[in-house]
């Protein structure tokens, strides 16, 4: 089968949305010998030199994407382009991949038969606790441009024959904006790759990045993580525990933001406890799953997350957000990080904790979330009419 996969843009190749975009389209390419080719407005070198060491197709309509206000200033212009280019190659393939918003109105003109792949309804139109972390010029900028296309984000969801989302949580959402009942397929994770470390090379990692207790966060800077809020959290915590440490991976590259975030670390005084790494390679990732006491992805409104899961598979406890569905009774805790008062008292009650009050079961992530599982009920759902 020939698949078109359209996707915004692929200039941060670490980030959830185009991570699973390249991993399935892959997958999908060497597991089931379907011919993948992926467009979008634009991408990285990074990500040209991935698809081509893949063996993925990736085609650039354009040089600007979702994250230039010149983009969105001109939107309409940039939609009209996008499905003209896609109509002209439309009978090339044999079913499209549409993400979300604006993907999903320039993907509904196409004669083809279409899933819409919905991480989530768009977060800059319906979803506030996000919008939150944003400052009020940028709320109000989200507000208008949801008075003016949300309705077409909702209006385009009929003209795809199957929609499909990453996470149980998300259905809820989905029929609730869109009316549709969606399939849920997750993004899956390697126990090949991710496994714990022995024991010799976690306490030569513990001789390395001391703190009691050690705690790691991965982030893209943006508002979804909860990384600004967690600072705040970790500022009333230190009051108890002073030797408390959070490693950050910054798995994006922003410059601006990233400097941002150390002027705030300074101003609030904690450079002896926050530790930023940049962003780590792949490989080094199940040393630090390992090594840490818990790994802390309290994320808002983000119900599946790849480092929690990962961070089980390492065996180590984890600290998500509100919505998430990894965190169960037995292996973690649940923190709304936009409440500092009630975050306090539940990480603060976590961490006295011992080991063998903790139980992750590595069997149950394995057989309902390993890649290779998940890869073929997504196959599964592009096949199924």
């Amino acid at each position: 089968m020939k698949i078109a996969w359209y996707h915004s843009h692929f200039l941060h190749h670490n980030s959830g949305g185009s991570r699973f975009v390249i991993d399935y389209a892959s997958g999908l390419q060497d597991k089931f010998m379907h011919q993948v080719t992926v467009f979008c407005d634009c991408a990285s070198e990074e990500s040209r030199i991935e698809f081509e060491k893949l063996g993925v197709g990736l085609v650039e309509l354009g040089k600007h994407s979702t994250n230039s206000p010149m983009y969105w200033l001109f939107l309409p212009f940039y939609i009209f382009k996008s499905r003209h280019k896609l109509r002209n190659v439309a009978s090339n393939f044999d079913i499209l991949i549409a993400g979300i918003f604006p993907t999903n109105i320039w993907s509904s003109k196409v004669k083809i038969e279409k899933v819409w792949l919905c991480y989530e309804p768009f977060a800059f139109f319906y979803d506030k606790d996000y919008l939150s972390s944003f400052t009020k010029s940028q709320r109000l900028f989200f507000k208008l441009l949801g008075f003016f296309y949300s309705r077409y984000d909702i209006k385009v969801a009929a003209n795809f024959k199957k929609v499909i989302t990453i996470n149980k949580t998300n259905t809820k959402k989905i029929k609730s904006i869109y009316g549709i009942d969606a399939k849920v397929v997750y993004a899956g994770i390697d126990a090949s790759v991710y496994f714990r470390a022995n024991e010799e090379d976690i306490a030569n990692f513990r001789g390395k990045h001391e703190g009691s207790p050690l705690l790691f966060h991965s982030t893209d800077l943006g508002g979804t993580k909860g990384t600004i809020p967690l600072l705040h959290i970790i500022k009333v915590l230190l009051r108890h525990f002073p030797r408390l440490v959070l490693l950050v991976t910054i798995y994006i590259n922003k410059p601006e933001a990233t400097a941002e975030l150390m002027r705030l670390i300074d101003e609030m005084q904690l450079s002896r406890n926050i530790r930023l790494l940049g962003c780590l390679p792949k490989a080094e990732l199940p040393m630090y799953y390992s090594g840490v006491d818990f790994v802390c992805q309290p994320s808002i409104n983000q119900p599946a997350n790849w480092p929690l899961k990962e961070g089980l598979l390492c065996g180590t406890p984890i600290i998500g957000g509100i919505a998430s569905e990894e965190v169960n009774h037995s292996n973690g805790v649940r923190i709304d990080v936009l409440n500092l008062q009630d975050s306090v008292l539940k990480l603060s009650e976590l961490f006295h904790k011992n080991k063998d009050d903790f139980y992750i079961d590595k069997d149950m992530l394995v057989d309902n979330y390993s890649f290779d599982k998940c890869l073929i009920s997504f196959n599964n759902e592009l096949l199924t009419k």
